[in-house]
Protein backbone atom coordinates (compact mmCIF):
# COMPACT_ATOMS: atom_id res chain seq x y z
CA UNK A 1 0.00 0.00 0.00
CA UNK A 2 2.85 2.30 0.49
CA UNK A 3 3.68 2.30 -3.12
CA UNK A 4 0.06 3.40 -4.02
CA UNK A 5 0.71 6.32 -1.69
CA UNK A 6 3.56 6.89 -2.90
CA UNK A 7 2.32 7.38 -6.35
CA UNK A 8 -0.84 9.29 -5.43
CA UNK A 9 0.89 12.70 -6.38
CA UNK A 10 1.50 11.56 -9.89
CA UNK A 11 -2.39 10.54 -10.19
CA UNK A 12 -3.46 13.59 -9.53
CA UNK A 13 -0.79 15.41 -11.67
CA UNK A 14 -2.01 13.69 -14.68
CA UNK A 15 -5.24 14.16 -13.83
CA UNK A 16 -5.97 17.49 -12.75
CA UNK A 17 -2.95 18.99 -15.20
CA UNK A 18 -2.64 17.31 -17.98
CA UNK A 19 -6.55 16.52 -18.56
CA UNK A 20 -8.72 19.12 -16.50
CA UNK A 21 -5.60 21.66 -16.99
CA UNK A 22 -6.02 23.30 -13.41
CA UNK A 23 -4.08 23.27 -10.21
CA UNK A 24 -7.15 23.76 -8.10
CA UNK A 25 -7.93 20.50 -9.03
CA UNK A 26 -4.77 18.95 -8.79
CA UNK A 27 -3.58 19.85 -5.58
CA UNK A 28 -7.18 19.27 -4.18
CA UNK A 29 -7.02 15.57 -5.63
CA UNK A 30 -3.19 14.59 -4.20
CA UNK A 31 -4.43 16.08 -0.38
CA UNK A 32 -8.10 14.15 -0.61
CA UNK A 33 -5.80 11.08 -1.62
CA UNK A 34 -3.52 11.69 1.44
CA UNK A 35 -6.45 12.09 3.38
CA UNK A 36 -8.21 9.38 2.69
CA UNK A 37 -4.67 7.07 2.77
CA UNK A 38 -4.58 8.69 6.04
CA UNK A 39 -8.07 7.71 7.71
CA UNK A 40 -7.77 4.52 5.89
CA UNK A 41 -4.08 3.51 7.79
CA UNK A 42 -5.29 5.24 11.39
CA UNK A 43 -5.96 9.14 11.96
CA UNK A 44 -3.80 9.13 15.02
CA UNK A 45 -0.92 7.96 13.35
CA UNK A 46 -0.48 11.08 11.70
CA UNK A 47 -2.39 13.76 13.57
CA UNK A 48 -0.59 12.99 16.94
CA UNK A 49 3.08 13.82 15.75
CA UNK A 50 2.50 17.18 13.94
CA UNK A 51 3.87 19.05 16.58
CA UNK A 52 6.45 16.87 18.16
CA UNK A 53 10.12 17.19 18.11
CA UNK A 54 9.91 21.65 17.84
CA UNK A 55 12.67 21.36 20.66
CA UNK A 56 15.75 21.38 18.17
CA UNK A 57 18.80 23.95 17.46
CA UNK A 58 18.27 23.34 13.79
CA UNK A 59 14.43 24.74 14.01
CA UNK A 60 15.39 28.52 13.51
CA UNK A 61 18.34 27.75 11.02
CA UNK A 62 16.38 25.19 9.04
CA UNK A 63 13.93 27.44 8.66
CA UNK A 64 15.72 30.28 7.33
CA UNK A 65 17.66 27.96 4.58
CA UNK A 66 14.15 26.79 3.36
CA UNK A 67 12.64 30.68 2.61
CA UNK A 68 15.87 31.30 0.90
CA UNK A 69 13.53 29.64 -2.17
CA UNK A 70 12.43 33.18 -2.12
CA UNK A 71 15.72 35.24 -3.11
CA UNK A 72 16.97 31.98 -5.27
CA UNK A 73 14.10 32.17 -7.37
CA UNK A 74 13.61 36.02 -8.09
CA UNK A 75 16.82 36.26 -8.77
CA UNK A 76 17.75 33.22 -10.72
CA UNK A 77 14.63 32.88 -12.60
CA UNK A 78 15.99 34.69 -15.98
CA UNK A 79 18.54 31.45 -16.11
CA UNK A 80 15.90 28.98 -14.28
CA UNK A 81 12.64 29.44 -17.04
CA UNK A 82 11.97 27.29 -20.06
CA UNK A 83 11.66 30.25 -22.52
CA UNK A 84 10.85 33.65 -21.40
CA UNK A 85 7.11 34.86 -20.03
CA UNK A 86 6.46 31.16 -19.22
CA UNK A 87 5.30 31.84 -16.11
CA UNK A 88 2.18 34.32 -16.35
CA UNK A 89 1.41 31.68 -18.78
CA UNK A 90 1.89 28.56 -17.12
CA UNK A 91 -0.16 30.33 -14.40
CA UNK A 92 -2.81 31.06 -16.65
CA UNK A 93 -2.75 27.72 -18.30
CA UNK A 94 -3.28 25.80 -15.22
CA UNK A 95 -5.79 28.46 -13.90
CA UNK A 96 -3.66 30.38 -10.90
CA UNK A 97 -4.63 34.03 -11.94
CA UNK A 98 -6.75 36.44 -9.83
CA UNK A 99 -8.45 35.07 -6.87
CA UNK A 100 -7.36 31.52 -7.75
CA UNK A 101 -4.04 32.51 -7.32
CA UNK A 102 -4.20 34.36 -4.10
CA UNK A 103 -6.09 31.75 -2.57
CA UNK A 104 -3.20 29.40 -3.47
CA UNK A 105 -0.60 31.21 -1.85
CA UNK A 106 -1.95 30.78 2.19
CA UNK A 107 -3.41 27.11 1.12
CA UNK A 108 0.24 26.11 -0.80
CA UNK A 109 2.24 27.76 1.87
CA UNK A 110 0.42 25.91 5.82
CA UNK A 111 -2.61 23.59 4.32
CA UNK A 112 0.21 21.89 1.62
CA UNK A 113 3.55 20.98 4.03
CA UNK A 114 1.48 19.90 7.12
CA UNK A 115 -0.26 17.20 5.00
CA UNK A 116 2.64 16.16 2.99
CA UNK A 117 4.84 15.76 5.76
CA UNK A 118 2.04 13.83 7.08
CA UNK A 119 1.70 11.73 4.10
CA UNK A 120 5.13 11.13 2.98
CA UNK A 121 7.14 10.75 6.69
CA UNK A 122 4.29 8.92 7.79
CA UNK A 123 5.03 6.14 4.97
CA UNK A 124 8.85 6.41 4.77
CA UNK A 125 10.85 3.25 6.16
CA UNK A 126 12.40 3.96 9.80
CA UNK A 127 16.12 5.02 10.45
CA UNK A 128 17.30 4.64 6.85
CA UNK A 129 20.57 6.12 6.18
CA UNK A 130 20.57 6.63 2.78
CA UNK A 131 17.96 7.98 0.18
CA UNK A 132 14.92 5.63 -0.24
CA UNK A 133 12.55 5.30 -3.06
CA UNK A 134 9.95 7.47 -0.90
CA UNK A 135 12.43 10.26 -1.20
CA UNK A 136 13.02 9.42 -5.00
CA UNK A 137 9.43 9.42 -5.96
CA UNK A 138 8.66 12.66 -3.45
CA UNK A 139 11.02 14.97 -5.81
CA UNK A 140 9.81 12.93 -9.15
CA UNK A 141 6.60 14.25 -8.77
CA UNK A 142 7.99 17.58 -8.39
CA UNK A 143 9.73 17.53 -11.71
CA UNK A 144 6.36 16.45 -13.56
CA UNK A 145 4.69 19.54 -12.37
CA UNK A 146 7.63 21.63 -13.27
CA UNK A 147 8.76 20.16 -16.63
CA UNK A 148 7.39 22.67 -18.36
CA UNK A 149 8.67 25.86 -15.95
CA UNK A 150 12.18 25.08 -16.66
CA UNK A 151 14.90 24.62 -18.88
CA UNK A 152 15.31 21.28 -18.83
CA UNK A 153 18.98 20.45 -17.44
CA UNK A 154 17.61 22.61 -13.84
CA UNK A 155 15.15 19.70 -13.27
CA UNK A 156 18.09 17.58 -12.52
CA UNK A 157 18.99 19.90 -9.58
CA UNK A 158 15.49 20.34 -8.76
CA UNK A 159 14.96 16.64 -7.82
CA UNK A 160 18.55 16.36 -6.03
CA UNK A 161 17.46 19.25 -4.06
CA UNK A 162 13.71 17.74 -3.53
CA UNK A 163 14.92 14.50 -3.02
CA UNK A 164 17.63 15.63 -0.20
CA UNK A 165 15.34 17.74 1.53
CA UNK A 166 12.59 14.40 1.72
CA UNK A 167 16.03 12.67 3.26
CA UNK A 168 16.88 15.43 5.88
CA UNK A 169 12.75 15.90 6.84
CA UNK A 170 12.38 12.09 7.35
CA UNK A 171 16.04 12.20 9.34
CA UNK A 172 14.89 15.24 11.63
CA UNK A 173 11.23 13.31 12.17
CA UNK A 174 13.19 10.35 13.82
CA UNK A 175 15.86 12.00 14.87
CA UNK A 176 12.92 14.15 17.39
CA UNK A 177 10.27 12.33 17.16
CA UNK A 178 7.73 14.02 15.66
CA UNK A 179 7.00 16.14 12.62
CA UNK A 180 7.21 19.53 13.80
CA UNK A 181 10.92 20.80 12.48
CA UNK A 182 9.54 19.09 8.63
CA UNK A 183 6.46 20.56 8.41
CA UNK A 184 7.91 24.13 9.49
CA UNK A 185 10.80 24.21 7.64
CA UNK A 186 8.59 22.71 4.50
CA UNK A 187 6.22 25.51 5.01
CA UNK A 188 8.98 28.27 5.19
CA UNK A 189 10.31 26.62 1.74
CA UNK A 190 6.75 26.51 0.47
CA UNK A 191 6.40 29.98 1.73
CA UNK A 192 9.33 31.28 -0.11
CA UNK A 193 8.55 29.46 -3.51
CA UNK A 194 5.25 31.63 -3.82
CA UNK A 195 6.72 34.86 -2.50
CA UNK A 196 9.58 34.72 -5.40
CA UNK A 197 7.04 34.14 -7.92
CA UNK A 198 4.56 36.84 -6.30
CA UNK A 199 8.18 39.57 -6.94
CA UNK A 200 8.81 37.78 -10.31
CA UNK A 201 4.87 38.93 -11.06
Amino acid sequence: MKLWAALIPYFAVLLGMKTFHNAWVTILLYHAGILLFLFWRKPSDGWKTVWGGLRTPLLIPGAVVCAMAAPVIYFMWPFFQSSENILPEWLAKYGLTGWSWFLLIPYFSIIHPVLEEIHWRGIAPDRVKGLCWQDLLFAGYHVLVLHELLFWPWLFLVFGVLAGSSFFWRWAADKFGGYGLPVLTHAAADAGVVVGVCFLL
